[in-house]
């Protein structure tokens, strides 16, 4: 059974559907905080070939030389990360789902920028940078 997964934008100009195997994670990196304006961002990462907009028309930036980011333009919801090393998966922004209670992230990266008032008590896989391999 393929797993589908929907969501949007705050004000509903942008829809997306992906589908496929995925992970999700934590990530405590200053770009995650600085594009999100939150100490941490859980991401859903799925096939760049089963992602697709549904309704609307995303913006997008460069926000390091490693990667771009996908918003609605009209009210600034971030959508997607799209790591350029690795073009053949999107990162969604998990908050972003329409369920995103259905989807359980397993480990946190960059804890070197977590914020240190933020105590998250579980115990999933933390590294101080990304995850290993990447």
């Amino acid at each position: 059974m393929t797993t589908e997964y929907t969501g949007g934008c705050l004000c509903g100009a942008v829809r997306y559907r992906a589908t496929g195997l995925a992970r999700a994670g934590y990530c405590h990196c200053r770009m995650c905080q600085k594009a999100s304006g939150a100490p941490v961002v859980a991401w859903l990462m799925v096939p760049a070939d089963q992602y697709e907009v549904t309704k609307g028309k995303v913006s997008s930036y460069r926000s390091s030389a490693d990667a771009d980011r996908e918003f609605c333009g009209k009210c600034g919801s971030q959508l997607v990360f799209r790591p350029l090393k690795a073009r053949n998966e999107v990162d969604i922004n998990l908050a972003t789902l329409d369920h995103p209670e259905a989807v359980v992230p397993k480990s946190h990266i960059f804890t070197s920028s977590q914020m240190p008032w933020l105590h998250i008590h579980d115990d999933l896989p933390r590294f101080k940078e990304g995850h290993p391999g990447t």
